[in-house]
């Protein structure tokens, strides 16, 4: 059974899917209209359209680990758009947005899942931080890049 931050997880990370989904694509495409010295600000723009969406649907609030919620988004947005960018096919760059886009929302409930394992074992507190999360990210990371290998 899921823990209760997994199943509360889900409805987020449609929004971060569906959002995903949109600005890697729309990234891609608009850099093959523009000239080479414009293709910073199309990234840019892109993700900051992004972020925008994300906020007026709620997500993105407040801090973590010390940064602003939306500064997080922005790696994977622009990320994405890059990524997406070198791929000429259009067919590719949709099947590229969707796999990761959907892999990010899996990430995120998988996020979920642990930090609500965590504060729910019986452990001592020191187990139950935010490092702890991030050192169980690092060991995820670990075994999903020995799968890929």
């Amino acid at each position: 059974m899921l823990p209760a931050s997994a199943r509360s997880s889900f409805r987020p990370a449609l929004k971060y899917i569906l959002v995903l989904w949109t600005a890697a694509p729309a990234g891609a495409f608009l850099v093959s209209a523009v000239p080479e010295f414009m293709v910073p600000a199309v990234y840019i723009a892109v993700t900051a359209a992004g972020i925008a969406v994300l906020m007026k649907a709620g997500e993105l609030q407040g801090r973590w680990l010390g940064m602003p919620a939306a500064l997080l988004a922005a790696a994977p947005l622009a990320g994405l758009q890059i990524l997406a960018a070198g791929y000429g096919d259009p067919a590719e760059v949709f099947v590229l947005a969707a796999g990761s886009a959907l892999g990010f929302g899996g990430a995120y409930i998988l996020i979920g899942s642990i930090r609500e394992t965590s504060k729910i074992s019986e452990t001592s507190p020191a187990f139950k931080t935010n490092p702890v999360v991030l050192l169980s990210m690092a060991v995820f990371a670990l075994i999903f890049s020995g799968i890929i290998l």
